[in-house]
C-alpha cells in the first residue's frame, strides 16, 4: 500500500462510514467468540483500529508486514505489536483463539493467500476461530485496488473453497455491503478506461461531508440489523471459519 494510504486510515479509521461498517459487522460476527476475552491474532492490523477498539476486552496481538503501518499503530498504544508475513508468521502454533484479518490477502504482498490460511489454522488452537473480510468481484478492480496495491478479489464459493484447503470448516460464507453494491458498482464500470484496464491509481478513501458520512453509515447499519440473509452480491465477501 503506498504510504500515503496509511495516513489516510490513520485519520479517517475511527469515523468513516466503511470502517464502522466493517467494524460492526465483524462485532456481530464474532458476537459470542469476543464474550470470553479471546487471545486474538489481528493478521494484517494496519494502523490498529480494530485492536484499539476492542482494548482489555481481548488479549490482543497485531501484526502487520509494513512498518509504515506498525509506526501509526503504536500511536494507538497498543501493547503487542509484531512485524511479520501473514505467509509465514512468527507466532507459535495453537495459541489464539480467534485470529482475524480484515482485507489483507487480496494484496499483492500475499504471493500465496491459501499459505496465509494455513498458518492461521497453525496459530488457532484446536476450536478457534477465523474471521476474513476480502474485496468481492474481480470485475470491480478499479483505480482504488490500483492504489492499495490488490492482487486480487474473491467471490464466495472461492473463499469457501480455499478456507477447505487450508484445512479449515467454512461456518458462514456470506457477501455484505448489499444496499450500495449496485451504485458503486455502476460508477466504477462507468470510470473504466476504454479496454477493460483498472485506471490510474486513485483512492476511494477520502473525508466525506458529514451528513453524508452519516447516510451511508446509517445504510450500512441498517443491512447489519437484517442480519445475514444471503444476499447474492456485495462489495464484500465476510467469513467465519472453525479449526477442528
Amino acid at each position: 500500500m503506498e504510504p500515503r494510504e496509511y495516513d489516510r486510515m490513520f485519520s479517517l479509521e475511527e469515523s468513516h462510514w466503511w470502517y464502522r461498517a466493517l467494524r460492526r459487522y465483524i462485532g456481530r460476527a464474532l458476537a459470542g467468540t469476543l464474550a470470553s476475552r479471546p487471545a486474538v491474532l489481528d493478521a494484517g492490523c494496519g494502523t490498529g483500529m480494530l485492536l484499539a477498539e476492542w482494548g482489555d476486552s481481548v488479549r490482543g496481538v497485531g501484526l502487520d508486514y509494513s512498518a509504515e503501518a506498525l509506526r501509526r499503530a503504536q500511536r494507538r498504544e497498543l501493547a503487542r505489536l509484531v512485524r511479520g508475513s501473514v505467509e509465514r508468521l512468527p507466532l507459535r502454533s495453537a495459541v489464539f483463539d480467534l485470529v482475524v484479518s480484515a482485507d489483507v490477502l487480496y494484496h499483492r504482498g500475499v504471493s500465496d493467500d491459501v499459505a496465509a490460511l494455513r498458518e492461521f489454522a497453525r496459530v488457532l488452537k484446536p476450536g478457534g476461530t477465523l474471521l476474513l473480510n476480502l474485496p468481492a468481484f474481480g470485475w470491480l478492480r478499479s483505480g482504488h485496488d490500483v492504489a492499495i496495491h490488490t492482487a486480487r478479489r474473491y467471490t464466495a464459493p472461492e473463499v469457501r473453497e480455499k478456507l477447505i484447503r487450508a484445512g479449515l470448516r467454512p461456518v458462514r460464507v456470506r457477501y455484505w455491503n448489499f444496499l450500495l453494491f449496485p451504485p458503486i458498482a455502476l460508477v466504477r464500470l462507468a470510470r473504466r478506461p476504454r479496454g477493460g484496464d483498472a485506471g490510474a491509481a486513485q483512492s476511494d478513501l477520502t473525508a466525506l461531508p458529514g451528513w453524508l458520512n452519516g447516510l451511508l453509515d446509517g445504510l450500512l447499519a441498517f443491512e447489519a440489523r437484517l442480519g445475514f440473509l444471503g444476499a447474492p452480491a456485495g462489495l464484500s465477501v465476510l467469513a467465519v471459519a472453525r479449526k477442528e
